[in-house]
């Protein structure tokens, strides 16, 4: 018995031996996890590695850039001397058409993939910071309504490595997105708007919501808006809620207000700063709704938000405000659908009015246009509804009693009679908008090809007239 017991107790030792041995093994042959890993002396291809294998413009790493990011593990004395030696390897990259060509570098691949293998995932995530803000002072410097085609790519991949810090990549994103958006160019703007959305996961802001929705609207993707969108409206609903401020019945000033301040607004004597800024994402939402409804046809619907919106934004902005007027043109719109063209063309008739007041061609070029535009495109559809479709529609009982409906029809309405209108004011008003949408937008802005598209259809129209 012990023989055997001093048998086991060598086994036993050996074994432990043994144990020792391999994990001594395995320490030196692969590393340990826990011990840090020596991290190399950083350079320019080691940043380059976080940028996408695309051309880069140069300018985002010029010596402003750098310096005004302050790289402590990579000095700007160290990256200039690196960047001079890329110089021999610029190429000429054209951004989008009638664009001067941009100096660009391009880093070799297998350098670049040997350098993030380099890195541990903290100094990488730094790094990636870091690239973010030089992509953002370029980006900020580049010129007003410049496509930023050469550093889509590069925030893109930015946004995919971000990995615990996304904040900096995120705001590289929203710009490049944005432009997309200011372009009219929502096809590529929508994958930066969904990926967004989807780093920052359950957090996201309202904004970022709000203009996915608004780039899926622009793309055609109506159904797939609406759904992003009303989570973001009863949201915006319930922190309106939270503040005490009601959306229940009108939104707009009450009488008393309107008698006892001046009736064109804003009324915001009794709310704050930030109840003001709530009040407008919950107009700016409905909006959006609404231009998702109407491309899907549902008229009313899209009418009652439409109302909802111009109330919220004449309290806060102001009955002469662009995005007011503009929700009441779009309204008309909705209402001629439904063909209730007396009340569209009295909706009309008051945008019209506050718009010669604000004298917006100057001002905000962009603005009036959208107004020229939806105010050319109710007039058509008013010409070709009565033509085809006989008188307009009466809402007996709307939002006010019958007799202020009736007494409204023979008062601001008889003064815009829809009857009287031809299809010679329609391309009068059709080519406005063209002249107008080309100058602010450009010709190749889908707003600037509708405006063109319903300028077409009307000449069509006014010479098949009798």
């Amino acid at each position: 018995m012990s023989d055997g017991a001093s048998w086991e107790a060598e086994a036993h030792d050996q074994a432990r031996i043994y144990q020792a041995a391999r994990d001594l093994h395995i320490t030196h042959q692969h590393g340990d996890d826990r011990a840090p890993r020596a991290v190399p002396r950083l350079s320019l291809r080691h940043l380059l590695s976080c940028f996408d294998d695309a051309p880069l413009p140069l300018s985002v790493l010029s010596a402003e850039a750098v310096a005004a990011v302050r790289m402590p593990e990579l000095p700007a004395e160290r990256v200039a001397a690196e960047v001079r030696e890329l110089t021999d390897r610029v190429q000429m990259r054209s951004g989008a058409a009638g664009e001067e060509p941009v100096p660009c570098v391009r880093a070799d691949a297998a350098a670049v993939a040997e350098s993030a293998r380099e890195l541990t995932g903290e100094v990488r995530a730094q790094l990636c910071g870091y690239a973010a803000a030089l992509l953002d002072h370029a980006l900020l410097r580049s010129p007003d309504g410049a496509a930023p085609d050469l550093f889509a790519p590069h925030a893109m991949a930015l946004l995919w490595r971000a990995g615990r810090e996304p904040a900096r990549a995120a705001t590289v994103a929203r710009r490049v997105r944005d432009a997309y958006a200011a372009a009219g160019r929502y096809e590529e703007g929508l994958p930066f708007a969904v990926r967004i959305v989807e780093s920052s996961g359950a957090g996201a802001e309202l904004a970022d919501v709000l203009a996915l929705g608004q780039l899926q609207v622009g793309c055609g993707d109506f159904g797939d808006a609406e759904a992003v969108l009303r989570p973001v409206l009863a949201q915006a609903e319930r922190a309106a809620s939270g503040r005490g401020l009601s959306l229940a019945g009108h939104t707009g000033p009450s009488i008393a207000e309107i008698l006892r301040e001046n009736a064109d607004g804003p009324f915001t004597g009794r709310l704050s700063p930030a109840d003001c800024h709530v009040l407008t994402q919950v107009a700016d939402v409905q909006h959006a709704v609404a231009d998702a409804l109407y491309g899907l046809r549902r008229y009313a619907e899209c009418e009652r938000l439409l109302h909802a919106a111009a109330g919220l934004r004449w309290r806060v902005l102001g009955a002469a405000h662009p995005a007011r007027l503009l929700a009441q043109l779009h309204r008309a719109r909705a209402l001629g659908q439904q063909r209730l063209w007396h009340e569209a063309f009295a909706l009309v008739h008051d945008a019209l009015t506050y718009r010669d007041r604000a004298e917006l061609e100057g001002d905000r070029p962009r603005d009036a246009a959208l107004l020229r535009l939806a105010h050319a495109e109710v007039t058509a559809a008013a010409v070709r509804s009565l033509r085809d479709e006989g008188a307009s529609r009466s809402r007996g009982v709307g939002m006010f009693p019958a007799p202020v409906v009736r007494f409204l029809d023979r008062t601001m309405g008889a003064r815009t009679r829809p009857e009287k209108l031809t299809w010679t004011d329609a391309v009068q008003l059709a080519g406005e908008a063209v002249h107008a949408c080309d100058r602010a937008f450009g010709a190749a802005h889908p707003h600037a090809r509708t405006a063109r598209t319903l300028l077409e259809q009307a000449g069509r129209e006014q010479g098949s007239a009798p």
